[in-house]
């Protein structure tokens, strides 16, 4: 009887872990960090490319980290024009991301175009792919058009974060003082309409975990 009771009480033990392993919760696993990497195509000023991370910053519960510069690369120079096709830009970057980088944030000041409707090469500001991972911006508009420095970097952050918004997924949106307003061929009168804010609207696109990473 004693070897019974002890055979017993063995079972009765391994049983009571293991059910007591089924019902115990599950660690969270942590997710990766998010990390937008900014880089410097060409020469570059410090100050924008503080500028650009400190607008995204305000903006995003994510590591904002300035990598060090790339030259431009000459698949995309448009000789004709004597400037750069940010689409190209884009896909290079796409070819060659940066290291442990979700989104990416190319900054240059060299003039850069795109393809507008019937229109070959449209000077842009910037370029962004919709619920892509890269978009670029160029101060090379508000270099030429702002009289105060205070203006050209209020306006070249506003940029960054509507570029930014375009890879979030966000398209142009038509509520007034959007940051994501289409610019139609008026980068300054845009910049400076613009709330540097995403509306309801926009942030109503999102999925629950990226929504969370809106400030």
């Amino acid at each position: 009887m004693r070897t019974r009771r002890l055979v017993g009480s063995g079972l009765l033990f391994i049983t009571l872990v293991l059910v007591g392993s089924f019902l115990a919760p599950a660690e969270a696993e942590t997710p990766p960090e998010r990390v937008v990497a900014i880089v410097p195509l060409g020469e570059v000023r410090q100050e924008f490319l503080e500028k650009v991370q400190q607008e995204l910053q305000s903006r995003m519960k994510v590591r904002i980290r300035i990598d060090p510069p790339r030259e431009l690369p000459q698949e995309a120079w448009y000789a004709p024009r004597r400037r750069w096709r940010a689409d190209r830009l884009l896909d290079w970057l796409d070819e060659h991301p940066p290291e442990g980088a979700w989104k990416v944030v190319a900054v240059t000041e060299a003039e850069i175009s795109a393809t507008k409707g019937n229109i070959l090469d449209w000077g842009i500001a910037g370029l962004g792919s919709i619920g892509g991972p890269s978009c670029v911006v160029s101060a090379h508009i508000y270099k030429k058009h702002s009289k105060t420095k205070e203006a050209l970097l209020r306006r070249l952050g506003d940029l960054s974060v509507h570029e930014f918004g375009h890879t979030l997924g966000f398209p142009h949106c038509e509520e007034k003082g959007c940051v994501m307003a289409d610019a139609k061929g008026k980068a300054i009168s845009s910049a400076d309409a613009s709330s540097g804010r995403y509306c309801t609207k926009c942030l109503g696109l999102l999925p629950t975990e990226e929504r969370a990473l809106v400030k």
